[in-house]
C-alpha cells in the first residue's frame, strides 16, 4: 500500500475515533454554597466591601461570642476586606465597572477568641474553684480560613488541631480493657475500674505508645476527678494538651464501668507555625503576632463578571458576581460576594443574619434572600429582590400584633412570638427563557409559540416553582432547564430521561435533510411529537408543547431546540439545547386558609402570597437547641445574655440544615447535560456553617442520569449515510472545532 494512502486511511481512522470521543461534556448540578452578603458595586464605597462571621458563612461563628465578633474596634474572629492601595482600578461606586482587585488589596485578618473549658462552663466553676492544673478557665481559638485551631500558649502564630472537645451533654462509658479512639491516632485505654474504691486507672496513647497514665478518685472534689497532661510543643514549654474528667464509676451484673466527661485534646505533634512572609492559598502573611494574623493577596485578582463563573482567590473560596449590569443599579455595576461550594459529604447549616434582641427594634427582625440562605436568590435579580417596596422573592418578618411580649429592645428577654406575628411573604420574579437569553432574541425575533420572552417563578419555602399562566396561586415544578452551556446529544432510538417520568425519544435523524423526528412521553405514553428542521430559522428549530392544566387553558409546558444534526461512521445524532419542561400533571393550588408547615395562607393573589404562623412560638434560649417554625426551618439563638449587649438579651437567626451526600454511597456521579431545578436550583446560602467545621474540597456532581423509559423506537424511513462519508464529516467537524 502506498505511504500516502496509508497516511490518509490512518488519518480517517484517527478522525473517526476522536469524533466518537467528542461527546459533550457533562455539567454537574450545583452543590450547596456558602455565600457572603452581596454588595452592589454601584452603591458601595470602596471601604465598604467587608465581610465578617455574620455576613460570610465561610467564617467560624460561635453565636455566644456575637458581641465580640461584631465589635467595631477590638473585634474577634475573621474579616475579609477590600482596601484600596494605589488609587488604580478602585472598587466601588466611583468606578462601578472595575473588576480588578490589585495586589495586596484583599486583606484577610484573623484574631483569637476565648473559649471556656467545658468542664469549667458546665460545672459553673470560677477562678477559685477551677483546678489549678488547667492553668485557667479559658483557652484561645484562632479561626484560619474558616477552620478553628487552638493557640499554643495563647499565641496565634502557633496553632494546633482540636481533636476532641466533649460538650456538656456528651459522655463516654468504658469498662476495663476498653479503648476509646479519640482521633488523630490518640486513644484512651481503661486499665482497671475499682467500684468499691471509686477509682479508675487509665492511660493516654498515641500510635500505640503510652503518653500518660493516672488514677482518678471519683469520690473526691473536682480537682480529684480531673486528669490533665502537659508537654513541650511548638516552641512552648509544659503546655496543656489533654483533659478528662471521670464523673462516676458503677457496676453491672458482669462488668465495672467509668463515665468520662469534658474530654479535651489537642494534637501536640502537629503544630502550625505562622510567620511573616509565609504563603497560604494565594495570600502572604504580612503581620503575625500573638493577637492577630494579617494576610494579603499575593497577585492581582481579575473578576469574571459572569453569574455562572467563579473567580477563586484561595484554594476553595471564590468571588461570585452577577453579569455586568445585572442586579446592579448601574449598567456598568455588578453584584459581588465571597463564596465556597460545599462538595464534601456531611451535614451543614444555612443560617440567616443574626440579630441582637437588645439592639433591634421590633420591626427590625426581617430576612430576605440576601440575609437568609434558606431563600432562593438569583443574583442577576438582586436589585429587584432588595427593592424597598416592589421587591421580588421571599421575606420572613416579625410583625408585632397585640402589644404583648414584644420582641426587640423594649423587652430584650422576651422569647415568645405570638400567633400570626411571624409573616412569610413571597412574590414572583421574571425569568427569561434560556433560548431567548442565549440567542439574544428580542420581542420581534422570539418564536411566537413561546408566548413571550419571559416566564415567572415563585419561590416557595426556598424552592422556586413556575407559575402557571403567571398566577402565583398555581405552581408547577420546573423539571428541566438546560443552561446555555448544556446540550444533549442523542441518536435515533435514544431515550432521554428528563425527570418526573417524562422522556424525550428520538425516532429518526435525517442528516441529509437536516431534520430530526422525536416525541415527548410521560409514563410511557406519547404526549407530543414533531419534526424539526435544523436548517431553518430559530422558529423552525424550536419545538413547543402546550396543554390545559391548573385551571388555565393552552399553557406552555415544554420547549426544546435542535441545534444541529451530524453523523458518525455508524449513527446519526441530534443536539438538543435550551430544553425547558414543567410538570403539568402536578400543580399546587394555593388559596386562603390553606395550611403549610405551621403557617396559614392569609392572602393569595397572582402577584403575592402571604402566610402567618398558626400558633405562638416559644423560643428555646440555648445555643445547642433548635426551635422549628416549619418542617425544616428553625430559629437558632444564643444562650440568654450570651452574645447580646444585655444580660436578658440574646442572638436570634433563622436556619435550615442541608445534607451533602457521599457520591460513592448514594450512587451519584457526573451525568450529561441537564440541570434539574427541582433538585438544585436554590442558588445562594448567604450564611452557612458546617458540621463538622473542617470542610474539604471536592467536585460537585449531578444525580446519576436514569436509564430512561423503555419506549419502542419508530421504524426508520430516513436515508442512512455511508460510513466513509460519516468519517469525512467528522474530519470536517474536527477542523472547525480546531
Amino acid at each position: 500500500m502506498k505511504p500516502n494512502i496509508q497516511r490518509t486511511l490512518f488519518s480517517l481512522f484517527v478522525s473517526f475515533i476522536v469524533c466518537l470521543m467528542l461527546a459533550p461534556l457533562g455539567f454537574a448540578a450545583p452543590a450547596p454554597v456558602i455565600s457572603g452578603f452581596p454588595f452592589d458595586t454601584n452603591e458601595t464605597l470602596s471601604d465598604g466591601f467587608s465581610w465578617n462571621a455574620t455576613t460570610f458563612g465561610g467564617f467560624n461563628y460561635p453565636v455566644n461570642k456575637h458581641k465580640d465578633f461584631v465589635a467595631s474596634e477590638n473585634w474577634w474572629g475573621e474579616r475579609l476586606q477590600y482596601v484600596e492601595k494605589d488609587g488604580q482600578n478602585e472598587l466601588g461606586n466611583s468606578n462601578p465597572g472595575n473588576h480588578v482587585i490589585g495586589e495586596e488589596e484583599l486583606v484577610y485578618t484573623t484574631r483569637p477568641f476565648s473559649s471556656k473549658y467545658e468542664l469549667v462552663s458546665d460545672l459553673e466553676l470560677n477562678a477559685n474553684t477551677t483546678p489549678e492544673k488547667l492553668g485557667g478557665m479559658f483557652y484561645y481559638k484562632l479561626p484560619l480560613f474558616g477552620k478553628t485551631y487552638v493557640t499554643v500558649g495563647n499565641d496565634s502564630t502557633q496553632l494546633a488541631n482540636l481533636v476532641v472537645s466533649q460538650t456538656s451533654s456528651e459522655k463516654k462509658t468504658l469498662k476495663a480493657g476498653d479503648s476509646w479512639d479519640l482521633g488523630s491516632n490518640y486513644s484512651l485505654v481503661v486499665n482497671q475500674v475499682d467500684v468499691e474504691g471509686e477509682k479508675v486507672w487509665f492511660a493516654l496513647y498515641k500510635n500505640g505508645e503510652e503518653l500518660e497514665s493516672g488514677i482518678v478518685n471519683t469520690n473526691g472534689n473536682v480537682t480529684d476527678k480531673t486528669f490533665t497532661a502537659t508537654a513541650d510543643f511548638g516552641d512552648k514549654k509544659d503546655q496543656l494538651y489533654f483533659i478528662t474528667y471521670v464523673d462516676t464509676v458503677f457496676t453491672s451484673a458482669a462488668d465495672s464501668f467509668a463515665v468520662f466527661k469534658y474530654t479535651w485534646l489537642i494534637d501536640k505533634d502537629d503544630v502550625m507555625l505562622i510567620k511573616n512572609g509565609d504563603e497560604y492559598q494565594g495570600f502572604e502573611v504580612k503581620e503575625s503576632s500573638e493577637s492577630e494574623i494579617v494576610l494579603k493577596n499575593s497577585k492581582s485578582i481579575t473578576l469574571n463578571l459572569d453569574k455562572d463563573k467563579k473567580t477563586y482567590f484561595t484554594d476553595s473560596w471564590y468571588f461570585q458576581t452577577s453579569d455586568e449590569g445585572k442586579g446592579s443599579t448601574s449598567p456598568q455595576g455588578y453584584i459581588i460576594y465571597p463564596a465556597k461550594e460545599l462538595s464534601s459529604p456531611g451535614n451543614y447549616t444555612l443560617r440567616g443574619f443574626p440579630f441582637d434582641t437588645n439592639e433591634t427594634l421590633s420591626n427590625g427582625f426581617s430576612w430576605n434572600a440576601t440575609t437568609f440562605g434558606g431563600f432562593n436568590y438569583p443574583v442577576n435579580k438582586h436589585k429587584d429582590f432588595v427593592a424597598s417596596e416592589n421587591w421580588w422573592g421571599e421575606r420572613l418578618q416579625y410583625v408585632e400584633k397585640d402589644g404583648q411580649n414584644e420582641l426587640g429592645n423594649s423587652n430584650p428577654g422576651n422569647h415568645v412570638i405570638g400567633e400570626e406575628e411571624l409573616v412569610y411573604t413571597t412574590r414572583p420574579f421574571s425569568s427569561k427563557y434560556e433560548l431567548v437569553s442565549d440567542l439574544e432574541l428580542n420581542a420581534n425575533t422570539t418564536p411566537e409559540k413561546l408566548g413571550g420572552m419571559f416566564y415567572y417563578k415563585l419561590p416557595w419555602f426556598g424552592k422556586p416553582y413556575v407559575t402557571v399562566g403567571n398566577d402565583s396561586t398555581q405552581l408547577a415544578n420546573l423539571v428541566v432547564s438546560q443552561t446555555s452551556s448544556e446540550k444533549k446529544t442523542l441518536k435515533a432510538g435514544d431515550s432521554w430521561d428528563l425527570g418526573s417520568n417524562y422522556s424525550l425519544v428520538v425516532n429518526q435523524v435525517d442528516v441529509e435533510g437536516e431534520k430530526v423526528w422525536f416525541a415527548l412521553y410521560k409514563n410511557g405514553e406519547e404526549l407530543e411529537s414533531g419534526i424539526v428542521n435544523t436548517n431553518g430559522n430559530v422558529t423552525d428549530k424550536t419545538f413547543t408543547a402546550t396543554a390545559d392544566f391548573g385551571d388555565k387553558k393552552d399553557q406552555l409546558y415544554f420547549i426544546t431546540y435542535v441545534d444541529t444534526v451530524f453523523t458518525s461512521a455508524a449513527d446519526s445524532f441530534a443536539v438538543f439545547k435550551y430544553t425547558w419542561l414543567i410538570d403539568k400533571d402536578n400543580v399546587m393550588l394555593i388559596k386562603n386558609g390553606d395550611e403549610y408547615q405551621g403557617f396559614e395562607v392569609k392572602e393569595s393573589s397572582e402577584s403575592e402570597i402571604v402566610l402567618k404562623n398558626s400558633k405562638s412560638i416559644t423560643l428555646n434560649l440555648d445555643k445547642d437547641k433548635k426551635t422549628y417554625f416549619t418542617d425544616s426551618w428553625y430559629f437558632q439563638t444564643s444562650d440568654e445574655g450570651k452574645g447580646s449587649t444585655s444580660p436578658e438579651g440574646y442572638i436570634i437567626y433563622p436556619a435550615t440544615d442541608v445534607t451533602v451526600e457521599d457520591k460513592a454511597v448514594s450512587g451519584i456521579n457526573n451525568s450529561e447535560n441537564v440541570s434539574n431545578e427541582s433538585v438544585s436550583s436554590t442558588h445562594s446560602a448567604p450564611l452557612i456553617e458546617s458540621k463538622p467545621n473542617d470542610l474539604k474540597d471536592g467536585s460537585s456532581s449531578l444525580p446519576e442520569e436514569k436509564a430512561g423509559i423503555e419506549t419502542p423506537a419508530k421504524t426508520s424511513g430516513f436515508e442512512v449515510l455511508a460510513g466513509v462519508f460519516g468519517i469525512t464529516l467528522c474530519q470536517t467537524f474536527l477542523k472547525r472545532r480546531g
